[in-house]
């Protein structure tokens, strides 16, 4: 089956996407600080949590302050400006009990943008307020086991999904909630060409920590990694993790509490090369995904990377590949991969 894809913004300028997010009245906290703390930790480099590659805007679907089921209390940083200002919505649904304190101008505003194909979540009971929109007509959608029967009683739609971590029905997308909205939130991260970025967000959220935040599309050194010493297979899941930041050998090793001459003698014998030269060589090959994606400018994928310039990482991929960041990137796509 294909893999389930969505139209995003497709603009070289930062921000890559942004995002509105409709508080519901007592709105579940959990799904929308999941969505929201993976576009934070995608949005800058380690956790510095500046809005740079994402940003995102919380508006109140009710009244004003939104209060969250927890009793937290949240304040709108945004109106229901043009639904065109964001690149994407995001429903956070609430009780079942408080949808009749949802603002009624909310249904029009949701209908307006999906007349313009803007991708449209609904996480939690969102589903329902997209339902109520007149949004899933001949949609597939999935909802919590907990209101599935509520959600067949009040709406005349076929029976939804409830063991789905989302689903992605042309522009409108569905999540029961709950740590699921993980997955929805490095999806949209993914289809916009930042993996890394989105795995990242993973990693530092300790989401599936035995997946690396780094998955290229072959890795040639997997099969002998399959025999390598555990020493080995830790190493590089650090440095995978760390794309970005690269330390020093003698910090890995003392992180795994080694000595860098021990980590070395590991490396030469399952890989025949030193930690050095691995981790530069997996930092050039994420190099070459991004530069395929062609939406990274090359100094931005040289920060992505962690060299330290661009003019030093176009020497080292030179080096590498036998041609420049720039002459790769020119090639045909049958000729790159």
């Amino acid at each position: 089956m294909l893999s389930p894809t969505v139209k995003l913004p497709d603009r070289e300028d930062l921000p890559y996407m942004k995002v509105g997010f409709l508080l519901c009245p007592s709105f579940t906290l959990t799904p929308m600080a999941c969505f929201v703390d993976c576009l934070r930790l995608g949005a800058d480099q380690k956790d510095n949590s500046r809005q740079i590659y994402f940003a995102w805007e919380f508006i109140a679907a009710g009244m004003e302050p939104t209060v969250a089921s927890c009793e937290l209390v949240v304040d709108a940083t945004a109106d229901l400006k043009d639904p065109r200002d964001f690149d994407c919505l995001v429903i956070c649904g609430g009780l079942i009990r408080d949808f009749e304190k949802i603002n009624p101008k909310i249904y029009p505003y949701l209908q307006m943008a999906n007349t313009h194909g803007m991708p449209i979540i609904g996480l939690c009971t969102g589903s329902f307020v997209l339902a109520q929109a007149g949004l899933l007509e001949g949609r597939r959608l999935t909802v919590a086991p907990t209101v599935l029967d509520e959600f067949l009683t009040r709406f005349d739609l076929p029976s939804p999904s409830s063991t789905d971590a989302y689903i992605v029905d042309g522009n409108i997308m569905t999540c029961p909630g709950s740590i699921a909205a993980i997955d929805i939130a490095t999806f949209l991260m993914q289809q916009l060409g930042n993996a890394t970025r989105a795995r990242k967000a993973q990693d530092y959220l300790l989401y599936k920590p035995e997946s690396s935040p780094f998955q290229a599309k072959a890795k040639p050194y997997e099969e002998a990694l399959s025999a390598a010493s555990p020493l080995t297979a830790k190493a590089i899941h650090m440095m995978e993790v760390q794309m970005d930041i690269p330390c020093s050998i003698e910090i890995l090793a003392k992180t795994l509490n080694t000595t860098k001459s021990r980590l070395n003698r590991t490396f030469s014998s399952d890989l025949g090369t030193s930690p050095a030269a691995f981790w530069r060589s997996i930092r050039l090959l994420a190099a070459r995904e991004m530069l395929l994606g062609r939406r990274l400018t090359i100094t931005e994928v040289a920060y992505e990377t962690g060299f330290s310039d661009a003019a030093h990482f176009c020497r080292i991929f030179k080096r590498h590949y036998n041609m420049t960041p720039d002459e790769f990137r020119r090639q045909p796509v049958s000729m790159s991969v």
